[in-house]
């Protein structure tokens, strides 16, 4: 199957720029906020917006991966550091790509049992496939795929980008 890159390394980091700058103005009151990265490449993205908004902001910022059995969601969502306290924080949950909005669901039905004081998604490609009512707050890009097609997201050293298929 051919694949068709639509950003490159350096648009990548443009649009990591661009969120982390939104991400900053709608939390720029607060004192700390959480970042969630959804593993694989959702963490990936997670500490490069870590690393945009710490040169721009005096935000105090913790991280936070997620692990989940995305065929088994509701009995795998991880939180890898249980000793952040999210309780009246604000945080945002980031992935690479959202197709329908069940990752990002589930992950958010397990993020809302901590109390937090609102929660922000972000996501570097948004299919508009959404089948949940999820929305997402800061996109890289939209794309209106057919449901044939297939982003994925590569971070290998020699081939970095978002590719259709």
């Amino acid at each position: 199957m051919q694949e068709n890159k639509i950003l490159n390394k350096d648009e990548i980091g443009d649009k990591i720029k661009r969120i982390s700058y939104e991400i900053y103005e709608e939390n720029f009151n607060e004192k700390t906020i959480v970042i969630c990265g959804i593993e694989n490449n959702g963490t990936i993205i997670a500490k490069k917006v870590i690393q945009e908004l710490e040169s721009i902001s005096k935000i105090n910022i913790e991280f936070l991966s997620i692990e989940l059995d995305k065929r088994n969601p509701l009995k795998t969502v991880q939180l890898k550091d249980s000793n952040i306290i999210m309780k009246d924080k604000s945080i945002i949950l980031i992935d690479d790509v959202s197709n329908t909005g069940s990752t990002l669901i589930y992950v958010l039905s397990r993020l809302l049992q901590l109390q937090p004081k609102k929660i922000n998604t972000a996501v570097l490609v948004n299919r508009d496939h959404t089948l949940f009512p999820i929305k997402i707050n800061y996109i890289g890009l939209s794309l209106s795929t057919s449901l044939n097609n297939h982003i994925e997201v590569k971070f290998k050293e020699n081939d970095i980008g978002v590719f259709l298929t």
